[in-house]
């Protein structure tokens, strides 16, 4: 049995029909179409395709894509493992376990600091490694609860005739937030299909964000709108589409607005979800809540050169990080002197300051700005050792964290 980068893809096209019913692949047709995307998908050098073959019989696949990302404002190279499916009289022999491992030293091997990867089951993933990323909110809300600014201009449509406007709108916008990955042409085109819808906002002819949507009928004559991205660099942009929102009142009954802004409840003037319901005592509902993009940090060194310059906080401190690697069998340990918030690799383990023994899928989200030390220390999930004072540093090193955002889907 080994790995081998796919060349015919219609094998695995009707292994995901067979694992993933929700992709409503259930005619030869829907097969065919699919088959043909993932030819047309494997054109980009930045997407290529992997089985697990016994000879010739498929067992299992996934897809591994390239992604230079934006962390704490350097470009870092990332990978992304999609579409892992293992063949339904397969399961439970240990090859997702196998195939996680082969992504994981692939992309380790040619240089990635980072790989991540949206899970089907949360702990299974977290068991090889792989930390939790930002939490995704979902508001559903009236055109009513949107506020309406007197001053703001209006939204113009687009098309796909705009589409190279918006990504260099896109790109502006992930140069300038931690955690955004670099899209690539095929991620920009919903811009251009029938069922969806995109409104953009310029000053002197230039884009300063853009909203993709689409409306589905719910009775008679109302409507729910549905975000699928919305991108705005200014905060004139940002007024602009809440009044766009806002002025849809007459027509849509319900707006379903994804963010990873924890703060947004106190934007709107009424922040209660549709539902109408209180949760617990006299708190109403505002927001679903979800986790759903994971990291996992592959080479510590690497990932902490890249971001040398950037600033955890204002304290100094030395920290010893004892890194767990359960998936790869490994204990490793990396001595960090931390000068004014940056981190400066020192070669042996560091007699004074913190020792911090943790797994490395905490570690990945400590790094990655999704989650306080002080959290990790409360939840168990870390132990620190040495003194107070040095322990209470390292605590404060971590304190405000820089979260992740990314709207790349994979």
């Amino acid at each position: 049995m080994e790995f081998k980068e796919m060349k015919e893809f219609q094998l695995f096209t009707e292994m995901l029909s067979r694992c993933y019913p929700m992709m409503e692949m259930t005619e030869n047709e829907d097969i065919k179409e699919a088959t043909k995307h993932r030819e047309r998908m494997n054109q980009y050098e930045t997407v290529s395709h992997f089985g697990y073959y016994d000879e010739e019989n498929l067992k299992s696949g996934y897809i591994h894509y390239m992604f230079p990302m934006n962390v704490y404002g350097q470009t870092l190279p990332s990978t992304g493992v999609g579409t892992l499916a293992v063949d339904l009289p397969y399961k439970k022999q240990g090859i997702a376990k196998k195939m996680i491992k082969h992504a994981i030293e692939k992309s380790k091997n040619e240089g990635f600091a980072l790989i991540q990867l949206y899970p089907f089951r949360p702990d299974f993933y977290r068991k090889m490694g792989f930390g939790f990323g930002p939490q995704l909110n979902v508001f559903r809300i009236s055109p009513y609860q949107v506020p309406y600014y007197l001053e703001a201009e209006a939204v113009v449509p687009l098309g796909e005739n705009d589409t190279e406007e918006i990504k260099r709108c896109y790109h502006n916008w992930a140069e300038d937030t931690h955690g955004a990955c670099d899209k690539q042409d095929y991620e920009f085109r919903h811009i251009g299909f029938t069922h969806t819808h995109t409104v953009g906002y310029r000053v002197n002819g230039q884009l300063q964000g853009y909203v993709v949507y689409e409306m589905k009928h719910q009775h008679d004559f109302t409507h729910e709108l549905k975000i699928l991205d919305w991108f705005a660099n200014t905060n004139a942009a940002i007024q602009a589409f809440l009044n766009f929102l806002h002025q849809q009142k007459d027509q849509v009954s319900t707006i379903i607005f994804p963010t990873f802004d924890d703060d947004f409840a106190f934007l709107l003037n009424d922040p209660r979800h549709d539902a109408n319901r209180l949760i617990h005592r006299i708190y109403h509902q505002t927001h679903e809540r979800g986790t759903g993009l994971m990291y996992r940090i592959l080479n510590v060194p690497l990932f902490m050169e890249y971001i040398r310059d950037y600033s955890f906080g204002s304290q100094t401190v030395a920290i010893n990080f004892e890194v767990t690697d359960s998936l790869m069998d490994k204990q490793e340990t990396y001595a960090y002197q931390f000068k004014h918030g940056r981190p400066e690799r020192q070669e042996e383990p560091l007699s004074h300051g913190v020792t911090l023994s943790l797994a490395i899928a905490d570690l990945s989200s400590l790094l990655m700005g999704c989650i306080t030390l002080q959290k990790l220390l409360a939840y168990n999930k870390a132990e620190a050792s040495g003194s107070e004072d040095e322990i209470k540093k390292a605590i404060n090193l971590f304190k405000e964290p820089n979260k992740p955002v990314s709207w790349t889907f994979f």
